[in-house]
């Protein structure tokens, strides 16, 4: 891939489709302290926030990958182009990714120099909660081509994970802050993580096969 196409992709993607998204976001962290203490917390106490914030920015990054191209006569003007409209998608995951993990380690940062009691754990697992969250809300957008929907389903499974604890299982967002995913079930995140990039797959899969048919 020639490089200066690929910087242009970028920095396109990011000034007209990223930047909105990423404003949101930083909108939400930076109200974090009006809603909930940051300061003196223990480690399950530090989760909370990790956990409970940093779902909601996965979501706010990874649900409108398709959304520049939801309009049709759009999507047809993109498909006209010489590169292939699921790799320009493709970069818009990893940026976003990139953009999230920043989020989750400037945040921990945060809550660090608070005095809260946060590890590399709290990170990681903000990190893995966040990803499957933004991944749900992109796999709702990329089947019903709406990022409406994708949304809508990023806050449903978000509503889930407040009320349907046991019934979530490994799948359950907030297990640091049950006390359950600090230490002896931190693997859960490791699978969380898992999940997320085989879901990206499988979306990234679907629309491969439903751009072939069309063809």
């Amino acid at each position: 891939m020639d490089f200066q196409i690929l910087g242009k992709i970028i920095k396109v993607n990011l000034k007209n489709n990223f930047l909105i998204h990423l404003l949101a976001a930083a909108l939400i962290l930076f109200s974090v302290p009006f809603i909930m203490s940051i300061s003196a917390l223990n480690e399950t106490q530090a989760a909370r926030p990790v956990e409970w914030i940093l779902s909601l920015v996965g979501m706010i990054f990874l649900t409108p990958v398709f959304y520049p191209e939801q309009d049709e006569s759009i999507c047809d003007v993109v498909r006209s182009k010489k590169m292939d409209y699921l790799e320009v998608c493709m970069i818009r995951v990893i940026y976003s990714v990139v953009f999230l993990a920043l989020a989750c380690g400037g945040f921990t940062y945060a809550l660090y120099l608070c005095e809260s009691e946060v590890t590399l754990r709290h990170f990681l697992g903000g990190f893995a909660s966040a990803l499957f969250l933004g991944t749900v809300g992109f796999l709702g957008a990329g089947i019903s081509k709406n990022v409406i929907a994708g949304y809508m389903t990023a806050l449903l499974y978000y509503m889930a994970n407040v009320a349907m604890k046991k019934q979530l299982g490994i799948f359950y967002l907030f297990s640091m802050t049950a006390g359950e995913g600090l230490h002896e079930k931190f693997e859960n995140k490791y699978l969380l993580i898992l999940a997320s990039v085989l879901l990206m797959i499988f979306v990234f899969v679907y629309k491969r096969l439903t751009e072939q048919k069309k063809q």
